[in-house]
């Protein structure tokens, strides 16, 4: 992912970017560091306990809070014209209409996971269903998040058990749940043939603060794109599959 520098810089010399952060949880809390350690102006900050504050209207408003403000959120961006990075998990159980509605609007980034690792995890499990082999494993992904987490498995490990069968893998994976252990999270999958064989896949975020800095660079190309529902592994599938010297000036996004 780009640096802070990166994130930061302006494409095609324009002014630089403004981003408007709703949310006051960690991921907040993140990006509001991300954006004084790259020089991002946040113009615009939306809390629960204290409402929105807003000096400018933002080229970009990430949402980091909770389902329940989402309404609010989305009437803002329609009115405002404002792109949307979308970074609340299970929203789509809530508001799945209302999110479709904004990207008419508005491009809308839908990324309830951040990290490149983890969708780096998910294309290895994809590229595993594609291999076959004589005998059906048994499968296994593991969501572990600190205690405080909500006993639910996370949107990251049902995405990942579906990326296993979306492309073809069966038996379905089995979701394992822990809480406890230090933060951010980890998850796993794990292929097992019979009692000789396993293969795991792991990945593990022990800071939001990469995750922070990889939507700052995510937001910054929102603005050029028209309005739509833009997947984040679709996003991370294009950056992953341009050359490095292209990064800030691919067309593809």
């Amino acid at each position: 992912m780009p640096s802070d520098a990166a994130a930061a810089a302006p494409l095609h010399g324009g002014p630089p970017l403004t981003v408007g952060i709703v949310g006051a949880g960690r991921l907040g809390g993140a990006l509001l560091q991300a954006c004084t350690d790259a020089r991002v102006p946040v113009s615009l900050r939306a809390r629960a306990s204290t409402g929105w504050t807003v000096e400018s209207v933002p080229d970009v408003l990430i949402d980091a809070g909770a389902p329940g403000g989402f309404p609010e959120v989305a009437a803002y961006c329609v009115r405002r014209g404002v792109p949307l990075l979308e970074c609340v998990s299970h929203l789509r159980e809530r508001h799945a209409g209302l999110l479709d509605e904004v990207a008419d609007a508005v491009p809308v980034l839908e990324a309830a996971n951040l990290s490149f690792g983890s969708y780096l995890q998910r294309r290895l499990a994809g590229l595993v269903a594609t291999v076959h082999h004589v005998t059906d494993p048994h499968v296994d992904v593991l969501d572990r998040h600190p205690a405080r987490k909500a006993a639910r498995v996370s949107a990251t490990a049902e995405r990942l058990a579906t990326a296993w069968t979306d492309a073809g893998g069966h038996p379905e994976a089995e979701l394992g749940l822990r809480r406890g252990g230090p933060e951010v999270s980890e998850h796993s999958i794990t292929w097992t043939w019979g009692a000789d064989e396993a293969l795991t896949v792991h990945h593990q975020v022990t800071s939001l603060r990469a995750v922070a800095r990889t939507a700052l660079a995510l937001a910054r190309r929102l603005p050029r794109h028209p309005p739509g529902l833009i997947a984040v592994d679709d996003l991370f599938h294009t950056l992953s599959t341009t050359s490095p010297d292209n990064h800030g000036t691919s067309e593809a996004f």
